[in-house]
């Protein structure tokens, strides 16, 4: 039997970056923070905030023209 757990912790520990990666795209709506007005998460607003608070440095970073963009940021406002 436990030779047979060691794969299968490595893989949970592998995937464990991929859901959250994977969620933090699902959730994220680039654009302006208005506070109280516009949260950047389509759920789980303040939680997600603060969970995936690293990614997002992250993606400003390397997508800083969906996060800048005036545009895109009204159509997403009016999508909600």
């Amino acid at each position: 039997m436990r030779k047979h757990a060691a794969p299968i912790i490595a893989t949970v520990l592998l995937l464990l970056p991929v859901l959250y990666v994977g969620s933090y795209l699902a959730l994220v709506v680039p654009g302006y923070h208005i506070p109280g007005q516009f949260n950047n998460y389509r759920m789980g607003y303040d939680y997600a905030e603060r969970i995936f608070w690293p990614l997002e440095q992250i993606d400003r970073k390397l997508r800083p023209e969906s996060w800048n963009d005036p545009a895109t940021n009204l159509l997403r406002l009016g999508s909600r």
